[in-house]
């Protein structure tokens, strides 16, 4: 007797959870709704999420704070997201670099397996081979070249130890034989700055575009397996200076673990209306980057592909990284 009193409570107690998230996930969103860039302001993740926050506005009717929290590779912001009530009302804005990192510092680094829950892509990136225009080189093969002769003496810039710039640099570095420096920055926008002035040769870019078309950066190829349509001007690294060689990117929007999946599903449905939103498609084509899918479904399949990839890349290169 006293067991089966014991079930019909646990019972009662679980469906008035339910309904109690049934509520919740049927009146959200009732407030504003907070998106942690976990990177600097400026770089491709902060720019595509902004271009995509007004559409989403529109759809959810609450407003859409942007908060950058760096460091750590994007750690910081990121758990600080893990760390929110799981009910919506603060996402992060997740990328490659999260799962690059995640395989190069698995001790170290925040889990977004474990502790996110997706919501989305909102963009997607080929990488571009960046280098500085006072270095007079037109192509990969050029680069190489001058590399070559100068070795010891260049050096390339990553958002981070272990972010997916640094690792996709090792893959050319190994692929090239070049000796060149890595130095790690917070964002995108800071490494342009530093190969605008020569200071730092090369960067493989998740959002070059602005920076190519504002002439702080020269870009060479892209790391697309076919013509890259948001800079069709660049040729695909992998079918000429380095056959095979290709890798892209992704932005995406992800809630905390226990995030109903009502939730979820009303903010990605909220995503992928934006994304049909033609001034956001042209903004964030005008980063070089495409329009995401917009779906969990979508996203968790890439964070699967990417961990397996990256460790490959690692075990390869036999790299190891500082904790």
């Amino acid at each position: 007797m006293k067991r089966w009193i014991s079930n019909i409570a646990a019972a009662t107690a679980a469906c008035a959870l339910i309904v109690i998230c049934t509520t919740a996930a049927a009146a959200f969103p009732e407030k504003s709704i907070r998106i942690i860039v976990p990177y600097g302001v400026g770089g491709p993740a902060d720019l595509c999420v902004r271009g995509v926050a007004e559409a989403m506005y529109a759809n959810l009717g609450q407003p859409i704070i942007i908060e950058n929290i760096s460091g750590a590779t994007g750690n910081i912001g990121l758990e600080r997201v893990a760390n929110a009530a799981p009910d919506g009302y603060t996402i992060a804005q997740a990328s490659a670099a999260s799962t690059a990192n995640l395989m190069a510092r698995p001790k170290a680094s925040f889990d977004i397996v474990s502790g996110l829950k997706p919501i989305g892509k909102v963009c997607v990136a080929s990488f571009t081979l960046a280098v500085a225009p006072a270095l007079g080189v037109k192509t990969v093969e050029e680069f190489i070249r001058y590399a070559k002769a100068n070795p010891g003496k260049l050096s390339y810039g990553s958002i981070g130890y272990g972010s997916s710039q640094h690792l996709v640099a090792e893959m050319f570095a190994a692929m090239t034989g070049l000796d060149i420096l890595h130095v790690p920055f917070r964002g995108e926008a800071a490494v342009a700055a530093e190969i605008a002035s020569g200071r730092i040769h090369m960067m493989f870019m998740a959002g070059a575009k602005p920076f190519i078309d504002g002439k702080l950066v020269a870009g060479l190829a892209t790391t697309n397996r076919d013509t890259w349509p948001p800079i069709p001007s660049l040729p695909p690294i992998g079918k000429s200076a380095l056959p095979g060689f290709s890798y892209n990117g992704w932005n995406g929007l992800m809630a905390p673990k226990g995030t109903p999946d009502a939730i979820v599903k009303r903010l990605s449905e909220a995503l992928s209306r934006a994304l049909t939103d033609e001034k956001v498609r042209a903004i964030i084509r005008t980063l070089g980057n495409d329009v995401g899918a917009g779906t969990p479904e979508d996203l968790a399949a890439q964070i699967r592909w990417d961990l397996s990839n990256f460790k490959r890349i690692i075990d390869e290169r036999k790299l190891v990284f500082p904790e």
